[in-house]
């Protein structure tokens, strides 16, 4: 490993495990501009020779190291599904998109509060967040397995772990929060309900009360002890947060129904693989939930970047299609 930082050993080791499971180099870089979940740039995505792993310049002790080793463990599930020939990524095609952006375009049109926007709003609209989807959706499983999976490996980051996950996890709930009047109801809940279902599931197998949204989230606390008359009162089936819950709570059914604690509780060469399939499995599953079938495509790393590269190309070429104009 190519590295000029002072590291804990316990990161050392992970980093020494990688490296030797998949026969790479990691080389470490510390840049001003990496965001908080860091850059994870590695050979199996992108065409490069080269697997870095880099971190922002804020980022330092122990939280440094969780922001690397969860990196590394994302490079590390890429690797062994690529070594297996069975990795693959999200990605979009005119066709899909087309499908998506007019699925969206009805919602916009059946919600009380988007139908009225001006008609340019709502085109834009139907393309940012099919985009949001999309960036949440190659993210958030990986994401989720890889802390399930660093909690297991690396016990010593565990203080920074808990405080990195709800930093983000407040951040995550209410990126939307400002916007939740500017776009469909049943997009809000879908998409703060991956991230409630993430906080939830993380919080049980680490045993972290502290992660669980029913206590960290302001809106959702007041869910907490109503019981089941109260929660099926019209006044709260009306209510987005509740409606996130309900989202939330079917996702992490879905998690449970996978055994998905079970499968991580000893990460071991001998797991990796089905613990790398489990991402997709969970993808595919949410995605079949919050009924986006047709919104995505799996496929190889080199289209899924064709298609971002070109994706105005494809956008507008789906506005043509579904209204005869850009």
């Amino acid at each position: 490993m190519e590295n000029r930082y002072e590291i804990s050993s316990s990161l050392q080791s992970l980093l020494d495990h990688v490296e030797e499971q998949l026969a790479i180099t990691i080389h470490l870089q510390r840049k001003p501009e990496a965001p908080r979940k860091g850059i994870l740039l590695d050979s199996y995505s992108f065409d490069t020779t080269r697997n870095v792993i880099a971190f922002s310049n804020q980022q330092i002790g122990m939280l440094k190291d969780f922001v690397i080793g969860q990196n590394a463990i994302r490079l590390l599930l890429k690797g062994i599904g690529h070594k297996n020939n069975v990795f693959q990524v999200l990605s979009f095609t005119e066709e899909s998109v087309t499908s998506g952006m007019e699925q969206i375009y009805l919602d916009v049109l059946k919600d009380e509060k988007t139908r009225h926007m001006e008609f340019w709003m709502k085109k834009k609209l139907m393309f940012y967040l099919y985009m949001l989807f999309f960036e949440t959706l190659i993210e958030l499983p990986g994401f989720l397995f890889s802390n399930i999976v660093i909690s297991r490996m690396c016990p010593v980051m565990r203080n920074a772990q808990v405080y990195y996950l709800m930093k983000e996890s407040m951040r995550d709930m209410h990126d939307l929060v400002s916007f939740k009047d500017y776009i469909p109801r049943r997009y809000f809940v879908m998409h703060n309900g991956m991230f409630y279902a993430r906080d939830l599931i993380l919080g049980e197998i680490m045993s972290e009360m502290k992660l669980n949204p029913m206590i960290n989230i302001p809106e959702l606390k007041k869910f907490k002890n109503l019981n089941l008359m109260e929660m099926l009162t019209h006044r709260w089936q009306k209510n987005p947060w509740y409606q996130t819950k309900l989202v939330g709570d079917a996702m992490v059914s879905i998690m449970k129904e996978m055994k998905v604690s079970d499968v991580c509780h000893d990460p071991c060469p001998d797991t990796y693989l089905l613990i790398y399939q489990l991402i997709m499995d969970l993808t595919n599953r949410w995605i079949s939930l919050m009924q986006l079938d047709k919104y995505y495509v799996w496929e190889t790393p080199e289209h899924q970047q064709a298609a971002i590269k070109n994706q105005n190309t494809i956008e507008n070429a789906a506005r043509m299609s579904i209204f005869g104009e850009v």
